[in-house]
């Protein structure tokens, strides 16, 4: 796993000016949040209950008080409950994000901006940090430390800028953290403080267009959950992380950065998402129905040269100003993040909810749209899987009976007596030829049939079956027949939809054991006609070599040679016969049982299947009912 970033604020020890003590700051940075440890020290400060006298106390102003807090809590319990039932179809990173806005006080939760800097050209990073500064800078100050900071730092890592009247700043220093995993600024800006705002800066990749992307989900969350590259090691490895923000603000310049920014899909509100573009010189009219807004910031950054450096060019700065467009985004900036005295939540922590619960509703719509196109064609079949499993049962019954039978048949058949032992001598080369055709019209020819058959209703009940390597040489048509590569011109294939347990069988029967037998029998053959020969030679030598042998005493010692090589002979093959006899039986009842085993366990696996998409179906159900609860909830929320 990654590691976690630390708990605690980022580079607080380290940090140039250390915060008194005794304030404390409701704003979260953008990694602490992510923690579920966070939240925790959060539910564990002490608070202080209010003091109410019972005379003057009224349960119509309690019931008033807690409303908010108990419909927070509630929305706060159903996202929980979505993210524990769901987890597959929301976005985790923003559901943390949005259980932290709602833990946090209500019209005082901490807003996070990214400004994301399209890397379509060599200006488009610098853009985005003079586009920062302009939204942040005060004219009536000179140039702060943090618009230094801000103009070295290297956007290639990412730059977090809170902003906040916490810390107090002069002209020659700056809250800066020092040996934090990211950069960090602390500004304080006069009409941005206390409203907890947070910022992120970063460079981003053109993202796809709406024809690539497909999906607007997707492009929502590529832009709200950016990705940052956090230093693991001094080795120079980073690891990704996510960094979920409210709005985002997209930052292009020129022609190209135009492009890109045309090619996004469109979003359904620009007061979460916006963009713009810096086009110098260019005034388009106030009803121009562009997807972004064009600025200047050129123009805007000589004006506040100017005014900075003398008050009495406050009128050329206000023109420029307003010419370089700057002052649309400051207002969008400054749009719905003010912190509400009466307590009612901030709009952007709605929006985040809202567009949580809208993606998790259509990523839930999807599957259920998937679940159920794979479930029309078994539904509406008539072959059902107790059906199929009698159907196994009997086809196992009916194999097992013939093979006994036809084996029986085979080895009592006349063909089989032609192999007897003292037949050898004329038909030694027949063994191969009569015992492959025992094997190919004796060993489960309907069964085989029968099992592809089985394998056919299976296919078409939509239960998985296969595919199977088809045996070497050897291929077998649907009908059960064997065919071999030699009969026709067609490549034989090499994989078949049925189980070849039985081909694959006879086909070792007739590619091992077969060619075995046969040498075996010219083996015998020889050895009997060489020892019948070399006895009778010797007795004819003993007979002609002395002249007390007589041609009985000759005789008798040829025909011991003939009938000890006879006997060996038929002992021998006698015991091949029987052996090869019950190695083809065992051979056969081993195919039987892999068929209904493989087919057994198909049937078992897609039933479990079925359960398991029942399952699904009923989670997607339950995960629905806490999407339309938490809308539900989401509209009574003040």
């Amino acid at each position: 796993m990654p590691p976690r970033l630390s708990l605690r604020p980022i580079g607080r020890p380290g940090s140039l000016y250390i915060k008194a003590q005794g304030t404390q700051r409701t704003s979260v940075c953008f990694f602490c949040s992510l923690s579920a440890r966070f939240s925790v020290q959060l539910d564990r400060r002490p608070r202080r209950k209010p003091r109410i006298s019972r005379r003057l106390s009224s349960t119509v102003t309690t019931a008033t008080h807690h409303a908010p807090t108990d419909t927070r809590k509630e929305l706060e319990n159903a996202l929980l409950e979505l993210q524990k039932h769901a987890a597959n179809f929301v976005n985790l990173s923003r559901l943390q994000l949005a259980l932290n806005g709602l833990r946090q006080q209500p019209g005082n939760e901490s807003i996070r901006v990214a400004v994301l800097g399209l890397t379509t050209g060599s200006k488009s990073g610098q853009t985005a940090k003079q586009l920062l500064k302009l939204l942040l800078a005060d004219p009536l100050k000179a140039e702060e430390e943090w618009e230094k900071e801000v103009d070295k730092h290297n956007l290639t890592q990412p730059m977090i800028i809170r902003v906040g009247a916490d810390i107090p700043q002069d002209s020659t220093s700056v809250s800066v953290t020092k040996g934090s995993l990211l950069h960090e600024v602390n500004v304080s800006s006069a009409t941005l403080n206390g409203h907890n705002l947070e910022l992120l800066l970063m460079e981003t990749n053109p993202f796809l267009s709406a024809r690539e992307l497909g999906a607007l989900e997707g492009f929502e969350n590529s832009v709200l959950v950016p990705t940052v590259d956090i230093p693991t090691s001094s080795t120079g490895r980073y690891t990704p992380i996510t960094t979920p923000v409210h709005k985002a603000l997209i930052v292009a310049d020129g022609i190209m950065g135009a492009a890109s920014i045309v090619s996004m899909p469109p979003l359904e509100s620009r007061n979460v998402v916006a963009a713009a573009v810096n086009l110098p010189e260019y005034n388009p009219p106030d009803s121009s129905p562009l997807p972004f807004t064009p600025i200047d910031v050129g123009t805007a950054s000589l004006g506040l040269g100017l005014v900075r450096k003398d008050l009495k060019d406050a009128i050329e700065f206000e023109h420029l100003w307003f010419r370089s467009n700057i002052p649309s985004l400051v207002e969008w900036l400054k749009a719905d993040i003010m912190a509400s005295p009466e307590g009612s939540t901030k709009p952007p922590l709605k929006e985040l909810v809202g567009s949580l619960l809208r993606n998790t509703s259509l990523a839930l719509e999807g599957e259920e749209a998937r679940q159920l196109g794979s479930s029309l064609s078994s539904t509406s079949l008539p072959t059902s899987h107790k059906e199929l499993q009698n159907s196994l049962d009997d086809w196992a019954e009916s194999a097992h009976s013939e093979l006994q039978e036809q084996l029986d048949l085979a080895f009592s058949s006349r063909r089989w007596r032609k192999l007897g032992w003292w037949k050898l001598f004329w038909r030694v080369d027949d063994v191969g030829m009569l015992t492959n055709d025992i094997i190919s019209q004796r060993f489960l020819p309907r069964a085989e049939r029968s099992a592809i058959f089985l394998a056919g209703r299976m296919k078409e009940a939509g239960f998985a079956l296969g595919p199977f390597p088809n045996p070497v040489g050897q291929a077998t048509d649907e009908n059960g027949n064997n065919t071999k590569q030699g009969d026709s011109q067609e490549t034989v294939p090499t994989i078949a939809s049925w189980p070849v347990n039985i081909p694959n069988t006879r086909h070792y029967l007739q590619t091992e054991t077969i060619p075995a037998l046969q040498a075996l029998a010219q083996k015998l053959t020889l050895q009997t006609l060489s020892t019948s020969g070399l006895t009778t030679a010797l007795g004819v030598l003993v007979y002609l070599s002395t002249l007390t042998t007589t041609l009985y005493e000759a005789g008798a010692v040829a025909a011991l040679g003939i009938v000890w090589s006879m006997r060996r002979m038929q002992r021998q093959w006698e015991t091949a016969r029987k052996f090869w006899e019950g190695k083809v039986r065992e051979e056969g009842r081993k195919a039987v049982r892999g068929v209904e085993g493989v087919v057994g366990e198909a049937l078992s696996q897609s039933q479990a299947i079925k359960e398991d998409k029942a399952a699904g179906q009923a989670e997607v159900s339950k995960a629905k009912e806490l999407v339309e609860k938490a809308q539900e909830i989401l509209g009574k929320l003040k």
